[in-house]
């Protein structure tokens, strides 16, 4: 993706047999640039950049932000942010979640898309934005499926209800997220998850993946637009967009993680950065893993945080 996000428990120990944090990722030559993160390590979100290579804060972008992405050029930041507004409730209140935009330095906040209110009687919200190469556009999620709406605030429209989260191809022609559809099978009528993507100027969805295994939530492609990486019940995968080939990278995982969250490509293809909880002693870690089969997943930061992103400098 160009942009990224999601949520998560805070972990201190690092895993048993894997490297600690602050300890440099195999492959010197593939962790350039910054990953941004929603990090929970205070107790509150905050959107901060990392070291890809010593899993140290570059820079802090904004507090009490989560799922933030910078914009193409690196001067703007979306990212959703909690309304201090109480929405009485039967019991205690309800927060709106806005998705807001400021500069990278923090200036010029302002609120682009107020919390959408969904049919049931919960706090409104929108998630998980992700801008377009051109800057010009961000798409999102809402309690009406997946939307988006240009920068300065016009152009607002739900592209599909069946779909949540969507991340732009590198050259801003498609849009891939998750999709629930209902199928027959031998013992009646089931439900699954696929990758999807959308056609911005037709509109038209094709289906990708068909192992019915996808989680929902944020999927990345990788920058070549050839493959996309997404969260499944059991891991992590990648599927190529044409042939529609799934390759699970858990397999050559040599300790079990669960808890997948917020895939994310290297710049150059050959990594991907994500979080994950490890099992043996249950805690959640940063990690960075071979984009081509999984291999050699090592530990960038224990701390509790969520990629969203993997820019160039």
């Amino acid at each position: 993706m160009l942009l990224k996000r999601v949520v998560l428990t805070v972990g201190i120990v690092v895993a048993a047999g894997l490297p600690t944090a602050g300890t440099a990722v195999a492959g010197q030559e593939s962790a350039a640039g910054r990953i941004t993160v929603t990090d929970y390590s205070s107790g509150s979100p905050a959107l901060v950049t990392l070291d890809p290579a010593s899993g140290g804060v570059i820079r802090t972008l904004a507090q009490n932000a989560q799922e933030g992405v910078l914009s193409p050029k690196g001067s703007t930041v979306a990212f959703v942010q909690r309304d201090d507004t109480c929405i009485p409730q039967p019991e205690g209140c309800a927060y709106a979640r806005n998705l807001v935009l400021a500069g990278s330095d923090g200036s010029d906040r302002r609120v682009l898309v107020p919390g959408i209110a969904p049919e049931a009687n919960e706090a409104p919200y929108v998630a998980l934005p992700d801008w377009s190469p051109d800057g010009k556009r961000i798409v999102y999620s809402s309690p009406r499926g997946m939307e988006w709406i240009r920068t300065d605030g016009t152009g607002q429209e739900v592209l599909t209800p069946a779909g949540g989260a969507g991340t732009f191809s590198p050259d801003g022609k498609t849009i891939a997220f998750v999709r629930t559809s209902t199928y027959e099978t031998p013992d009646g009528w089931e439900s699954g998850r696929d990758v999807w993507i959308m056609d911005v100027a037709t509109r038209e969805v094709r289906q990708v993946s068909t192992a019915r295994d996808a989680s929902s939530g944020p999927v990345d492609w990788s920058p070549d637009g050839q493959r996309i990486a997404y969260v499944t019940d059991n891991g992590l995968a990648t599927v190529d967009v044409a042939t529609g080939a799934t390759t699970q990278l858990q397999n050559n995982w040599t300790t079990y993680l669960t808890g997948v969250q917020g895939p994310v490509f290297s710049p150059d293809g050959t990594r991907i950065a994500f979080s994950a909880v490890n099992t043996v002693d249950y805690t959640r870690s940063t990690y960075v893993a071979g984009a081509t089969d999984g291999s050699d997943p090592q530990v960038l930061t224990s701390q509790g945080s969520t990629p969203t992103d993997w820019l160039e400098e």
